[in-house]
């Protein structure tokens, strides 16, 4: 019996990089909770330009307006899209794969938050910004993908 020779990978297992980066959107869950619970707490390292403080955003990024209800309905659509184009990926690259968790997880999170309360929970000021960590997931995702998009080209 004939038996296939296997390749020994050195890739860390996608799901250990869905956890990993799936607390970063745990994490964001538990600040909103934090400051919902105490929207009167606000904290500067120097005032009032960065700090802690409650921000309840229902625009998207920057204040666009966007009403609560265009954003329920598009945000499943455009994360089956990214979905399906992660999936079409023959061999994704580790940094690909950590963009879209990344971008997955902070979407999640945002969306979750407008579901439940009609609006996204916003807590680190940093001059003239409110943004929360889901935020940032989706910022360095984004940076991720559009750097292995450079990269890929430039092969």
């Amino acid at each position: 019996m004939a038996y296939k020779k296997t390749r020994k990978t050195n890739k860390v297992p996608l799901l250990s990089e869905f956890l990993f980066f799936g607390s970063f959107a745990f994490l964001d869950q538990w600040c909103k909770f934090f400051i919902r619970t105490y929207t009167d707490f606000t904290y500067y390292i120097i005032e009032p330009w960065i700090g802690w403080e409650y921000l309840g955003n229902e625009g998207v990024a920057f204040g666009l307006p966007v009403p609560n209800k265009v954003l329920i309905v598009i945000t499943p659509i455009i994360l089956f899209f990214l979905s399906y184009f992660f999936l079409q990926q023959k061999k994704p690259s580790k940094k690909f794969c950590i963009g879209y968790i990344l971008i997955l997880g902070g979407a999640l999170s945002n969306f979750i938050d407008r579901i439940l309360f009609g609006l996204t929970i916003d807590y680190f000021r940093f001059i003239t910004s409110v943004f929360n960590i889901a935020d940032m997931m989706i910022v360095a995702g984004a940076i991720l993908l559009i750097l292995e998009e450079y990269h890929n080209k430039k092969k």
